[in-house]
């Protein structure tokens, strides 16, 4: 359908373009992506020829146009090739979280033809989302792959980046080798209730790209495995092991603590992983 409607209505249109914008016209290089995709496995274009040496079977495959636009075989080829490259030979089987990056309407338009400005963009958005990441952590180090895409679903002039990062840091240890340690969750909360103090949070998903390290598809883990620390200054006063995202600390073990109810709780969270440990420490001052 698609090679159909552009077959019947590519002149019409080019010539519209041209008397529209006084002769102007198309960019070349989209005029050529739309003669290119028409020849797409078209025999008559060219072919390469395939010969069994053995049983003497002859089969003739017709070149395609390798187009970055529209061809929906060349386009869909490329995503599964680039995808798959990823997964085996780039990403470290990692969690991994998609950022998509969006541009105000008069610098998408601008970045859609000036590709210096494009880059720049690029090296900020990438150093500032990095920087995020390795915050707080002395030579922690994290990594990134962004795919630019051009054009928004109805093919108007979109320019936006989608960042694979990997969520979380990697710092060397002592001996040289590298450790990774996941960001911890987010969102903690504390809410006083019959019985004590509950503390609540958001974990973390944790799969590599969509894929799950396990069965659980919620958080990519067998299990969720936490530990909460009440902290008084920088000292560890008492360690929950949670297996669900909130729990309760109990009001004898507040006044056993503290020696009373407390207006605010210093807490360091951290996500456990069976893959890696204990992620990065959530940390935060809590008022009930």
């Amino acid at each position: 359908m698609l090679h159909q409607v552009i077959a019947e209505h590519l002149e019409p249109f080019l010539r519209a373009v041209a008397e529209a914008g006084d002769g102007a016209g198309l960019p070349q290089f989209v005029e050529r992506e739309f003669r290119e995709f028409l020849l797409c496995g078209v025999f008559e274009a060219g072919v390469a020829r395939f010969l069994c040496e053995g049983c003497g079977l002859d089969h003739l495959l017709p070149f395609s146009c390798k187009g970055r636009a529209w061809c929906p075989s060349c386009g869909g080829r490329r995503m599964t090739e680039r995808a798959a490259h990823l997964v085996d030979a780039v990403l470290p089987w990692v969690p991994v979280r998609q950022w998509v990056l969006t541009m105000p309407y008069r610098l998408r338009y601008q970045m859609a033809w000036n590709h210096g400005l494009s880059r720049a963009v690029l090296r900020v958005y990438t150093r500032v989302l990095l920087d995020v990441y390795a915050r707080g952590v002395p030579g922690g180090r994290t990594g990134s792959v962004t795919v630019m895409q051009r054009a928004g679903s109805g093919l108007n002039v979109n320019l936006h980046f989608h960042t694979l990062v990997l969520d979380g840091v990697f710092t060397e240890e002592p001996r040289g080798a590298l450790a990774f340690q996941p960001l911890g969750p987010v969102h903690l909360k504390a809410v006083r209730e019959t019985g004590g103090v509950r503390f609540s949070w958001r974990p973390r998903k944790r799969g590599l790209a969509g894929i799950t390290f396990a069965a659980r598809l919620d958080l990519g883990e067998e299990r969720e495995a936490y530990e909460l620390e009440i902290l008084s200054g920088s000292t560890v006063l008492r360690t929950l092991s949670p297996t669900a995202p909130s729990t309760l600390y109990a009001t004898s073990d507040e006044t056993l603590d503290f020696g009373g109810a407390q207006s605010s709780f210093s807490v360091r969270l951290y996500q456990i992983s069976a893959a890696v440990g204990r992620g990065l420490a959530a940390t935060a001052t809590l008022i009930p």
